[in-house]
């Protein structure tokens, strides 16, 4: 019996002397300053790698001059360039626009309020982080705006929530948007393929 307590006492002993010998802070403390740097601190390559997925709006006329002012693709270009959309930001400075500016008792210039950017300039709401080389906010709202963010190469076509975002009354009047007569207004098919016979 008393072996038994003896050997219980032992190994009770040995266990809580194990558990008193490691010491997580001797541990980490004997570790060099860049490994204990990683954990502490995001590595450079997580920003970078978070930097490549970030999409770049680059602006209308590099729509254009990669795909989208040719007669395969219907002149898509050509046909924003002549639309509302494209004088969107032109248009914040125009007594029309000053006039809904000052109603929105807006003290500053409407060319540079995040609140009228925001509909009238395609990311008008991002920092400069989110700009390609080529994009201009002085082209209004662009192609990017509608078709989103197609770098994946496909086609998205806008929903009629897309375009209540913007036109739906929110700080100024605007005519009551019909989503399937105003976008049928600007709509820039690609022509139809016609394959030989």
């Amino acid at each position: 019996m008393k072996t038994g307590i003896v050997v219980t006492f032992s190994l009770i002993a040995i266990a809580l002397g194990s558990l008193i010998s490691y010491n997580p802070i001797n541990l980490y403390q004997s570790r060099t300053f860049s490994e204990q740097s990683e954990i502490l601190i995001p590595r450079v390559n997580d920003f970078i790698e978070q930097e490549k997925t970030k999409y770049l709006y680059v602006g209308a006329e590099k729509c254009a001059s990669v795909c989208h002012n040719n007669e395969k693709m219907g002149y898509q270009f050509n046909i924003w360039n002549s639309s509302p959309h494209k004088d969107a930001f032109n248009i914040l400075v125009s007594k029309k626009g000053r006039r809904f500016a000052k109603q929105a008792h807006l003290s500053e210039n409407p060319q540079e309020s995040k609140i009228c950017l925001k509909c009238h300039v395609t990311g008008g709401d991002l920092d400069s982080s989110y700009f390609a080389a080529t994009y201009k906010k002085e082209d209004g709202v662009t192609c990017e705006e509608c078709h989103k963010q197609i770098s994946d190469g496909k086609t998205y076509l806008p929903v009629e929530a897309d375009c209540l975002k913007c036109h739906n009354d929110s700080l100024h009047k605007t005519h009551k948007f019909n989503f399937k007569e105003d976008s049928a207004r600007i709509l820039h098919k690609r022509p139809k393929v016609l394959l030989p016979e």
